[in-house]
């Protein structure tokens, strides 16, 4: 098969940020079998990493967005009005056309490329949005905000629900990573058809990694400054861990991530709490805790920091948010609690039962090697582009909430 592979941020790993991770790991499984070629934006220093998908690719373009400030107004009002943004949209077009005529089908990483595209291609498209955007703004809305980021975020809310009525239903399908997502864009735009693909994690790049257990270490890694982390990690610190220190005086809440914002700057000056911030490689600081603790209780899509967990065998408690998508079952996989005091009486039980504790660990470690391997994400998406291709080729193209979209890959 051979896929065209466009995506609004250049997939490399090891990489932060969802369309270069997963774009990455899936271009990776799916090179073993199939040619890829890549058309990619290149943005921050993506251009320092356009070696990596050489070795996956049969062709990688990299593609600079125009950034002239003038075409910013411009470009909010055409991909309002009409779903199409402006950027760059005539060159990229007449390089996709030139493409995909040696392309069986076209996979799309991101809203923003996914309304660049003209719709008149002769191949089966593909969009992968990860989330859905209205959804996003929704949850983002429930954290503690400014007033600014408040009306940013409503005003975000407004375009995204006309932009995804007017882009979705021009692809053959369109793909979220989680059913709550996949919910949200069949309401809203019923035109589109769309499934669920879920996330993956790299099982053998993260892994149980042999480190000194610090005592009754608590830890939670994830990117520091985006706002659903920032309240789980302050609802952890002052209402969790306070019930916590109660019974287990010495237990310690360590936060690990990237770019952590003032707030938590300032958390990690309290007692008993302790930051590791930006390291290059967070493995053998996760394993290093006793317990996983995740306070989520906001965001969409799956949360890939907790499959990375349950890969490296870490026992995990959690609210429900935090689990979303991924088929853990509550004390097989992990423990769940709904409120403070129950998520403390869970956290509490594990530290002194460490036998029950390993137990949890390596079940999850079971699930997350057996259910989110990148290869197995990468064949679901094989089969749905089998699927789309025969559909083209034999003349039957569902539309609407008919055809696909009653159907999941887990």
């Amino acid at each position: 098969m051979r896929i065209g592979w466009v995506s609004e941020a250049l997939p490399y790993l090891p990489s932060r940020g969802g369309f270069r991770l997963y774009g990455g790991n899936l271009i990776k499984q799916l090179s073993k079998r199939h040619e890829v070629e890549l058309v990619s934006f290149l943005t921050a220093d993506d251009r320092e990493h356009l070696d990596w998908p050489k070795p996956y690719c049969t062709g990688v373009v990299g593609f600079e967005v125009d950034r002239r400030r003038w075409l910013a107004p411009v470009n909010f009002l055409s991909a309002y009005l009409f779903g199409k943004p402006i950027r760059s949209r005539e060159a990229l077009n007449q390089l996709i056309r030139e493409k995909a005529k040696s392309w069986d089908v076209m996979h799309v990483e991101g809203s923003f490329a996914g309304g660049l595209i003209a719709p008149d291609l002769p191949i089966p498209t593909v969009l992968s949005l990860h989330d859905s955007e209205v959804l996003r703004c929704e949850e983002l809305l429930n954290c503690k905000l400014s007033l600014r980021e408040r009306f940013d975020l409503h005003l975000r809310h407004r375009y995204e629900m006309r932009y995804e009525k007017l882009v979705y239903p021009r692809y053959d399908c369109c793909i979220v990573v989680a059913d709550r997502d996949c919910e949200v864009v069949r309401r809203l735009v019923p035109a589109a058809r769309t499934r669920v693909i879920s996330y993956g994690t790299d099982t053998e790049y993260f892994h149980p990694v042999p480190a000194d257990k610090a005592r009754n270490s608590l830890v939670f890694h994830s990117h520091l400054g985006y706002a659903p982390n920032v309240s789980a990690a302050l609802e952890f610190a002052n209402e969790v861990l306070p019930l916590i220190r109660k019974e287990i005086p010495d237990a310690e809440y360590h936060l690990v991530g990237a770019s952590p914002n003032p707030e938590i700057m300032e958390l990690s000056a309290k007692p008993g709490i302790r930051l590791s911030a930006n390291l290059p490689d967070l493995r053998s600081t996760v394993c290093s805790g006793n317990v996983y603790v995740s306070a989520i209780r906001y965001g969409t899509g799956l949360k890939s920091k907790i499959l990375e967990a349950l890969a490296m065998q870490m026992p995990i408690v959690c609210y429900p948010g935090s689990t979303v998508g991924i088929e853990a079952v509550h004390g097989k996989h992990l423990l769940v609690a709904n409120d403070p005091r129950e998520f403390s009486a869970h956290v509490v039980a594990l530290l002194r039962n460490p036998a029950r504790a390993d137990e949890l660990a390596r079940a999850g470690r079971d699930l997350a090697v057996e259910r989110y391997s990148w290869d197995s994400r990468a064949r679901a998406y094989e089969d749905l582009y089998s699927e789309l291709i025969a559909e083209r080729r034999d003349g039957r193209v569902a539309h609407g909430a008919a055809g696909l979209a009653g159907r999941k890959t887990a």
